[in-house]
């Protein structure tokens, strides 16, 4: 007998009961109720990818923004997807409890509260258990094809019509506005593209295109990099099963050459050569190799780096060496406060808001998540390289315009599975004929 592969979305509670519903529906010819859970996930997804744009254009065109209009945006669009990934499960709870615990205690320890942290990590935590309980891949399929033409659509906007797009999305005033940036880091600037929309050397890629470091809907070119990044992973994971891989491997490249974003070629190139060893290599490795760069890193620092290094990836690797350097250690236990920059140093800055024993369970459970298949295996391991990667020159995979999209791809890759079903007999099939026509 014949046999059809499909891809298995029953994870989450209710999810197989509702699918069952919805193909009644369809079979029977009357319109299927709308699921809200999916809703909000595609709200959510979408709206973490956009939010800062569109308060970007009420910024410069209505009225006035400032930090707390992004920070009650934020909170809107967690509080979504948190209502949307609770289930009667409590494998949520407890993991939260347990962070929140923790993150408790080293506030006490410190006497200073950083709610920053704990929102670090309530994105992941929200947008993965969201993912879990749809379990949805054609619904990942369509959120990242989407997501994709949404951020090339608008790059290209603003890199052909830069004169009017700034009318629209005064991209510094917004961040001045925001208080992100003084006017002293701008030279007095108060409209134009963010700091490093201009790149002050030449290009990397496509050096015809100019020095024009297109940012998109993400107002900044570090975020089209990372966003290239996780969804050319999705596509090369999904493979065939995804008929518009093609499009969004497109799609990638396209985000990468209009940004010059360099780590995001680097990060596709190496994800791919990588990507026939991530069956055979056990989890114990990617447990450990954050700690042992940590660890050459810190030596490199002491005995090599002095300062900062050049705008390339030597130089960023540099930047972190000398960051950890400076970090003491009461800051790396977690008992203790720094106001050291560490933005530029993914690895430090998580030392410093986690300490070294909520890094290491942190990680910890991002490797050991649970996979309903051992194909999900790929892209988890594509997700690990790639955190890996930008840990040493960024904090950046923190932000949720692209960790909104990242952690629901990471969960949805985990929940689903391929299943075997048998095909219908052929008297439902003609009866199933019959009720349609």
């Amino acid at each position: 007998m014949a046999r059809t592969d499909t891809i298995g979305c029953g994870t989450g509670f209710g999810n197989r009961r509702s699918h069952s519903i919805l193909q009644a529906h369809h079979e029977a010819g009357t319109p299927a109720k709308i699921d809200p859970v999916r809703i909000a996930a595609i709200v959510t997804v979408i709206g973490g990818l956009v939010f800062n744009a569109l308060l970007c254009l009420v910024n410069t065109r209505f009225m006035g923004t400032a930090d707390r209009h992004v920070i009650m945006s934020e909170l809107a669009i967690v509080g979504c997807a948190f209502v949307a990934a609770m289930t009667r499960k409590s494998t949520l709870y407890v993991v939260l409890g347990v962070f929140v615990s923790y993150m408790l205690f080293l506030f006490m320890l410190r006497g200073q509260v950083n709610p920053k942290a704990v929102r670090d990590i309530l994105i992941p935590l929200t947008f993965y258990f969201m993912a879990v309980r749809i379990a949805d891949a054609k619904l990942a399929d369509k959120l990242v094809t989407a997501s994709g033409l949404i951020v090339v659509g608008f790059g290209l906007f603003e890199y052909l019509f830069l004169e009017t797009f700034l009318e629209y999305f005064n991209v510094i005033g917004y961040y001045l506005a925001r208080g992100t940036v003084t006017l002293d880091q701008v030279f007095g600037q108060t409209k134009g593209l963010f700091i490093s929309g201009q790149r002050p050397e030449a290009r990397t890629i496509l050096p015809f295109l100019g020095q024009h470091r297109v940012s998109s809907v993400f107002l900044e070119p570090v975020s089209m990099g990372n966003f290239a990044v996780i969804i050319y992973s999705w596509a090369l994971y999904r493979g065939r099963a995804f008929p518009g891989r093609w499009l969004v491997f497109a799609l990638a490249f396209t985000v990468i050459a209009l940004a010059d974003a360099r780590f995001g070629l680097y990060s596709c190139v190496l994800i791919t050569l990588l990507y026939p060893v991530y069956s055979f290599l056990p989890r114990l490795v990617w447990v450990v190799l954050p700690f042992f760069l940590l660890a050459v890193l810190s030596v490199y620092g002491i005995t090599s780096v002095s300062g900062g290094g050049p705008n390339d990836l030597a130089g960023r690797f540099a930047v972190t060496a000398h960051i950890l350097t400076q970090l003491d250690l009461g800051v790396v236990l977690g008992a203790e406060t720094t106001d050291a920059f560490t933005a530029d140093s993914g690895i430090s800055y998580s030392l410093t808001a986690f300490g070294i024993f909520g890094f290491i369970g942190l990680w910890t459970m991002f490797v050991h998540a649970p996979l309903k298949e051992a194909r999900a295996w790929r892209f988890h391991s594509m997700m690990i390289v790639y955190l890996l990667l930008l840990m040493l020159i960024s904090d950046s995979f923190y932000s949720i315009k692209t960790a909104a999209l990242m952690w629901f791809l990471v969960g949805t890759a985990g929940a689903c599975r391929q299943t075997v079903t048998p095909p219908r007999p052929a008297r439902q099939v003609a009866t199933g004929m019959l009720h349609r026509a």
